[in-house]
């Protein structure tokens, strides 16, 4: 599974914040891409250890955190071991919450025992055919396994796989959401067979996606979806189980840890403010946030230069040692910060820099596009 067909993150994937629900990409690797999206790698997914700092920090800045799904920008069951860690994980952490899992569905039967266990309020499979032909057009390619095989071998074996897990996880009393994206001209006639098929194996509800392209210089052959035939393929569905058609223009973004999505990420990160316009960052090359924030001997500073936002300056850390004191020092170096970005953070440090205004912010990966992020989107403009 990849970003472009998961419609849960694309258009819905957490609800409004007041709502407490929460995206998590943990899944390094995809399954499959649609034939209608430009084949391009896949975001960098979280690390368990990321995904638990990020709703530390959720829980930090007073969010109530009442549902958390699992899923992208690959698809889970590509790496289940480290899918069921981060369920485990989270489960844990968070016993009283809402916990749910967004997948294609391959491989998954193995795992239903181990899936209800952990008491999930649902899973989400990605259902957009279930008819061999339909989903060989639907699909540029499939891979089950670490091996791209035959497309009309791996839609078949997709559509048995979905088949078989939707059966097996209802018999362990496990709800599964069948979420289906609408692609005009490939597989509209063929919702209501969907429906009916997803209605018999024993899911609980349909939830109908209207394909959306995105411009990223991919072919695309597809035209739009007419509201009225949106409308009509909805009540088809509905006279087979309950069937909700999601408007991607009705969605609020995720609280998601995407930082090369800043639409999504603004309900929740920090932003620049007139007394702390600057961002700090802890960098050993200029390019990537790669050091832990105890390792940096410098602080990048970053902020607005005529316009683009653009490194500043670097600024010397304080040395190692001095427990609590060290962190006042770090504070009052960064005064005029709104944020500091590292590959990871103590608590210790993370808490005596929140208390005196200064968030810490843990995520590996190029510094370009995550500074973009935070700072609203201003191009980044070349610094010395």
């Amino acid at each position: 599974m990849s970003k472009t067909h998961e419609p849960a993150s694309d258009f819905c994937a957490a609800a409004r914040r007041s709502s407490g629900r929460v995206h998590l990409p943990v899944a390094p690797r995809a399954m499959a891409r649609i034939r209608f999206s430009a084949e391009k790698p896949l975001p960098r997914a979280l690390t368990p250890e990321q995904a638990l700092n990020w709703l530390d920090y959720l829980i930090e800045q007073g969010q109530t955190i009442k549902a958390v799904n699992v899923g992208g920008p690959g698809d889970p069951m590509a790496t289940p071991e480290l899918t069921m860690e981060v369920l485990a994980m989270l489960r844990a952490k968070l016993p009283g919450v809402s916990l749910c899992l967004t997948t294609l569905g391959l491989g998954l039967t193995a795992l239903a025992d181990r899936l209800a266990a952990l008491d999930l309020a649902h899973l989400a499979m990605l259902v957009d055919a279930v008819d061999p032909l339909v989903a060989a057009k639907v699909y540029a390619w499939i891979r089950p396994g670490v091996r791209t095989i035959p497309l009309a071998q791996a839609a078949d074996q997709l559509i048995n796989e979905q088949a078989a897990a939707i059966t097996a996880l209802k018999a362990r009393g496990l709800p599964v959401i069948v979420k289906t994206t609408v692609y005009p001209g490939v597989n509209v006639e063929h919702v209501e067979l969907i429906a009916a098929t997803a209605a018999r194996l024993g899911a609980t509800e349909l939830r109908l996606f209207p394909f959306s392209a995105v411009d990223d210089g991919s072919p695309r052959p597809l035209g739009q979806l007419d509201p009225a035939r949106l409308e009509a393929l909805t009540q088809a569905a509905a006279a087979h189980l309950p069937t909700m058609f999601i408007d991607p223009r009705a969605c609020d973004k995720a609280l998601t840890y995407d930082f090369g999505q800043p639409e999504a990420a603004g309900h929740a990160l920090p932003r620049p403010s007139e007394s702390r316009p600057y961002l700090a960052v802890c960098s050993s090359n200029g390019f990537d946030v790669d050091l832990h924030l105890g390792q940096a001997e410098q602080y990048l500073i970053y902020g607005p230069k005529n316009g683009p936002v653009a490194l500043l300056e670097a600024r010397p850390a304080h040395a190692p040692g001095g427990g609590e004191a060290r962190w006042r020092q770090t504070a009052q170096i960064l005064g005029d910060c709104f944020a500091v970005l590292a590959a990871a953070a103590g608590e210790a440090p993370k808490r005596a820099l929140a208390e005196a205004g200064l968030s810490v912010l843990c995520q590996e990966g190029n510094i370009e596009g995550m500074v973009e992020a935070l700072h609203g989107g201003r191009k980044k403009g070349r610094g010395k």
